[in-house]
């Protein structure tokens, strides 16, 4: 149980990680030289995001030595679901219905895979 619980906190970091650094790009340009490019890269949605994003795999290490690669390669799916919902309410992002229909597959496939 504890496994299931870090590969939802890992789904979650992954995918709260990927919106900020798209809300964190989002209007941004790059500085000349050097020194634009650490300002660029440090600031705190885009570094944020980037922590994120690179902290989830060492989450993964652990739940892949508890759970195994086919048990914890099938929840990966559940990025998708938890991206799709954050583009929507944090970025205001739209969806369609083709969304909804694949997202409705996702969540049948983890939960398959899961059995």
């Amino acid at each position: 149980m504890t496994s299931v619980l870090l590969m939802l906190l890992m789904c979650l970091m992954t995918g709260a990680g990927q919106v900020l650094v798209k809300k964190g790009m989002t209007g941004r340009q790059r500085g000349a030289g050097l020194t634009g490019l650490i300002r660029f890269f440090l600031h705190p949605l885009l570094l944020g995001g980037m922590l994120l994003v690179l902290g989830a795999p060492l989450i993964y290490i652990r739940v892949l030595a508890d759970l195994g690669l086919s048990g914890a390669y099938g929840l990966n799916g559940i990025s998708y679901i938890i991206v799709y919902a954050l583009s929507r309410i944090v970025l205001k992002e739209e969806g369609s219905w083709l969304h909804g229909a694949g997202l409705i597959l996702i969540a049948g496939g983890v939960f398959v895979w899961s059995i």
